[in-house]
């Protein structure tokens, strides 16, 4: 072969060949092509190396490579779950047959009784130690949400007969939520002796209607009775009672004075605009258009 012709056939080939190599990078680039294997994901290309014989053959497109920041996820290691905070509490006497009344969700109508209920037995400072328990339920009776958990609600009580479990209304008791960062509803929250220490905020699902039980035993000693022991005229009580599982339509006065207050902002805006100057002017100019063609009739 002719040594010109060999010398262009060359030329040629190292040019397709980085052509193909700088193509095959941007695909990669974009996610579009391949070219690593299992063993290779995560490693770095290294760096780029500097030379007229790099720049000249386009190597530096396969020696240096723009997504290594993209792939440092694969070499570290998933979170390490931390383990659920546990509280121990002190456990009321299980109540004997026909010696006891029957366990129960409590209502809280004062203040006065959430705080008596929240009230520490002892001196246990830790949440470790033995100290009163008390799983307070946020929610109110005009929310869909709290109505469709309601049933569950009813029958926690019943479930864990040893830890008194309450109901506060979040609507009534508005300064509680502040207070203990109730952000929405329903929420279960767990107190050991006085101190808020975990909140559930539940998503309704079938797959959740053991949840809250499920919630208390992982963060608690207490342990749930077995749920076939409980007579079935219990379960079809606590469908409805003490709360009802059908939501109360109440009058939010608060709701419309916020929309009152928006309304009021939004029509302050609005005079402010060149088009409500605009509108007032034609009205005006429409006014005295029609005065004067009256006037001119009477005439």
């Amino acid at each position: 072969m002719h040594p010109n012709l060999l010398f262009i056939f060359v030329l040629f080939a190292t040019q397709a060949r980085a052509e193909l190599s700088g193509l095959l990078s941007a695909l990669h680039y974009f996610g579009l092509y391949s070219n690593g294997t299992a063993d290779s994901l995560g490693i770095s290309r290294g760096q780029c190396r500097y030379s007229f014989e790099t720049f000249a053959l386009l190597e530096e497109r396969r020696t240096c490579a723009p997504d290594d920041e993209h792939i440092l996820h694969l070499t570290q290691l998933p979170p390490i779950r931390k383990p659920p905070i546990l509280i121990k509490c002190l456990q009321q006497d299980p109540p004997e047959n026909g010696t006891a009344a029957e366990p129960g969700l409590l209502i809280m109508r004062s203040a006065k009784e959430i705080v008596g209920l929240l009230k520490p037995v002892g001196n246990a400072t830790k949440r470790h130690e033995p100290g009163s328990c008390v799983v307070v339920h946020f929610c109110t009776a005009s929310s869909l949400e709290c109505a469709r958990v309601a049933p569950v609600m009813n029958l926690l009580p019943h479930l864990f007969p040893t830890l008194p479990i309450a109901y506060v209304d979040a609507y009534e008791f508005g300064r509680f939520n502040a207070e203990f960062g109730i952000v929405s509803l329903p929420t279960l929250m767990i107190f050991h002796q006085g101190r808020p220490l975990i909140k559930y905020d539940p998503s309704w699902s079938d797959s959740e209607k053991r949840s809250f039980g499920r919630f208390i035993m992982r963060h608690t000693n207490v342990k749930t009775v077995d749920p076939q022991a409980i007579h079935p005229d219990i379960l079809n009580r606590t469908r409805s009672e003490p709360l009802s599982n059908v939501p109360i339509v109440q009058t939010d006065y608060y709701l419309g004075l916020a929309w009152a207050f928006i309304l009021a902002c939004l029509a302050n805006y609005l005079r402010q605009t060149v088009f409500w100057k605009q509108l007032v002017e034609m009205v005006q100019r429409n006014w005295r258009e029609s005065e004067e063609t009256q006037m001119e009739m009477v005439d």
